[in-house]
């Protein structure tokens, strides 16, 4: 026969938080589970959004191609490089930019450069 007194207090125990270190900052939490991290830590960073004129020549010319919707060999082919530093470009336009399709850095190209045109 179970005994529901030992039952209860196992289920009593699984619901206790329990005071954990976190694994990537070391600051103390609580957690009721297997958490390793504390819940600033799993949040997600906020994304920075950077000027264009960080941008070098090259990733322009990638960009400007990119609003014209080629695709990478394409790109790799006008600039006279290879499909895999197209990609590299592309990898640290998105980074620098904020972006994460090609589709945004698109629109983003076309909208700057109507702000651009609009300013002068």
């Amino acid at each position: 026969m179970i005994d529901m007194n030992k039952v209860n207090t196992a289920v009593v125990s699984e619901d206790a938080r329990t005071p954990r270190s976190c694994a990537r900052c070391g600051t103390g939490f609580y957690s009721s589970g297997k958490e390793y991290t504390c819940p600033a830590c799993r949040r997600p960073k906020a994304r920075l959004v950077r000027d264009t004129s960080a941008l070098s020549f090259r990733e322009r010319q990638i960009i400007a191609l990119i609003a014209e919707a080629k695709a990478n060999k394409e790109i790799a082919y006008h600039l006279c490089l290879t499909e895999g530093t197209v990609k590299e470009y592309l990898y640290h336009i998105f980074r620098k930019l904020n972006v994460t399709s090609r589709t945004e850095l698109a629109l983003r190209s076309l909208r700057d450069s109507s702000l651009d045109q609009s300013a002068a």
